[in-house]
């Protein structure tokens, strides 16, 4: 089998893939401790090499979100790290196009995207803007697993 070919409209790699909808995948291994769940936000795993974990509520070193459902813990993933990518949006939360995301304050491996721009004006804001994730690209309604579209950035 070639190692580079499409799979369902993505360009794909044997560790990266460029995804349908403009996002920027890198495989590493699952270790949320629980099947994969796609829009999931993730960090580096302190525990094993090129691997991620889920990334705690209030966290600011984002560095991805799970591309796809399904994958066992201990299994390689793609994870998306950069362009348009699919968040799980903090359950009962809505989305707004061009509005600010971040990681949830709240959720773990969750994504707040209720505010209009990010704080502002103090130390204490400016280090809040370390949790900033990207920038809203569509209006979603609140609801339970809501996935939102973003174009992920990281502060």
């Amino acid at each position: 089998m070639s190692t580079i070919g499409y799979v369902a409209g993505d360009f794909i790699t044997k560790s990266f893939r460029l995804t349908s909808i403009g996002g920027y995948a890198v495989k590493l291994q699952n270790q949320t401790g629980a099947a994969s769940v796609k829009g999931t936000l993730v960090e580096a795993s302190s525990g094993t090499d090129l691997a991620v974990n889920t990334i705690t509520a209030d966290a600011v070193d984002c560095i991805g979100v799970i591309y796809e459902d399904g994958v066992a813990n201990g299994s390689d993933v793609w994870v998306v790290v950069g362009g348009v990518a699919e968040v799980l949006l903090e359950d009962g939360t809505a989305a707004t196009r061009d509005y600010w995301v971040r990681t949830s304050e709240t959720d773990a491996g969750r994504a707040d995207a209720t505010n209009a721009a990010p704080p502002g004006g103090t130390v204490a804001a400016i280090e809040e803007h370390l949790a900033e994730i990207g920038h809203c690209l569509e209006t979603v309604s609140s609801g339970t697993d809501v996935l939102c579209k973003i174009l992920m950035h990281f502060n």
